[in-house]
């Protein structure tokens, strides 16, 4: 004797259908994509440089990224 009770499956409840969900996990791999970038910069910058010019970059590129994210715009 054969159970069909299993015989259709509901995907209405799967988390991957709802739009939402799928917009945090396409998120997530970008974060990731950029976080790897970051780390191949980072490592790039030490190899080519050396330790103690890479550092001195990076502290400027730090300046640099936090006066223009705290700048509220250009003033002429």
């Amino acid at each position: 004797m054969r159970s069909h009770h299993n015989s259709k499956l509901n995907f209405s409840h799967a988390p991957y259908k709802k739009k939402s969900a799928l917009n945090n996990v396409d998120r997530e791999i970008r974060m990731g994509e950029i976080r790897l970038k970051y780390v191949q910069l980072m490592r790039d910058a030490h190899s080519f440089l050396g330790d103690e010019d890479a550092n001195i970059l990076i502290k400027e590129s730090k300046d640099i990224w936090d006066n223009l994210s705290n700048s509220k715009g250009l003033e002429v």
